[in-house]
């Protein structure tokens, strides 16, 4: 029952009720123009509701998703994860990771544990949320880390990254890594197309891991919008944007 009573579901059938009332009892006086009107929010508004649908959501996923190719075959010596946000809470201890900050961490910290010697580094700023400093995401995933079992001597925070283009730029910053030393990203499936790019263009030797998209198969749920797939939806594509805007750049 959850999925008819979003309330962007009820937005999208109330609009669209009021585009066929106009449609059957004003179209013949319509001008053109007002004709063309119709046509744009008609088309809008269904460009909104199959974005909102679980179904264009995974596939937007999918899109995005790129093949593990590894650069170089020598170990990780740093493991770089690349964070996904934070909630804030009322509180220091009430604030936890987004899902895919901690899906990240735990994909990290079972990576590593092939290779014992590596150090894992949790990468990128939080900005200035509330009262928090820059670098609470990078505190929450450190703790995550270890509530998990990683070693916290073999923990690093580098919070002064903003964005996927400053990660590599910082990492060189960190004592003891060069561009030949040999580094591990991970990071979301949907995001590795940005992330190995541009660890490329600074290290030699790059191995990646991402987080493995779950399970889906489509039922009729699929179609229903929710605001939810929306939200998700629009991610996807500032990641295309994004991936759009750095190829501009790098030209």
């Amino acid at each position: 029952m959850k999925q008819f009573v979003d309330p962007l579901l009820w937005f999208i059938l109330l609009q669209l009720a009021c585009l066929a009332v106009l449609r059957y009892r004003c179209w013949a006086r319509m001008s053109r123009a007002w004709k063309s009107v119709w046509m744009l929010l008609f088309l809008s508004l269904l460009g909104l509701a199959a974005l909102s649908t679980p179904f264009i959501c995974h596939s937007l996923e999918r899109s995005l998703s790129v093949a593990v190719n590894d650069q170089g075959t020598s170990a990780p010596t740093y493991i770089f994860v690349l964070g996904g946000g934070y909630i804030p809470g009322a509180s220091l201890d009430q604030d936890v990771l987004t899902a895919e900050s901690a899906r990240r961490v735990l994909t990290a910290v079972n990576w590593r544990s092939g290779y014992p010697e590596a150090k894992l580094v949790f990468a990128g700023t939080s900005g200035k949320i509330k009262d928090r400093s820059g670098e609470r995401m990078a505190q929450l995933m450190s703790q995550t880390a270890i509530y998990h079992g990683a070693p916290k001597s073999c923990l690093l925070l580098e919070s002064r990254s903003r964005n996927t283009r400053e990660h590599p730029v910082r990492a060189l910053e960190i004592p003891g890594i060069t561009p030949e030393t040999p580094i591990g990203v991970v990071t979301s499936n949907w995001h590795m197309r940005r992330a190995q790019r541009e660890f490329r263009r600074y290290f030699s030797s790059v191995r990646i891991n991402s987080v493995a998209a779950g399970a889906y198969s489509i039922s009729w749920r699929d179609l229903i919008p929710n605001s939810g797939s929306l939200q998700t939806s629009a991610i996807f594509l500032q990641e295309w944007v994004g991936c759009a805007w750095y190829n501009i750049l790098k030209k």
